[in-house]
């Protein structure tokens, strides 16, 4: 079984105030074309985030089974 990880405190604060499809780091929503994931800190924000060195995101995505 895949855990789907888990999600922080005040990213489930966000989503409850209707933010759940807004990045965390930039506050635009998601996208098909730029999608959210969730960082190893539990937020959610945009997977480019991940892969650009100077977000502050970069390498934090949570991995499956995390």
């Amino acid at each position: 079984m895949i855990s789907m990880g888990w999600i922080s405190k005040s990213q489930q604060d966000r989503d409850h105030s209707g933010l759940r499809d807004v990045c965390a780091a930039d506050g635009k929503k998601g996208s098909k074309a730029d999608p959210l994931g969730v960082s190893d800190t539990g937020s959610r924000v945009h997977k480019r985030h991940f892969e650009d060195p100077k977000s502050g995101f970069f390498g934090g995505q949570q991995k499956p089974g995390k």
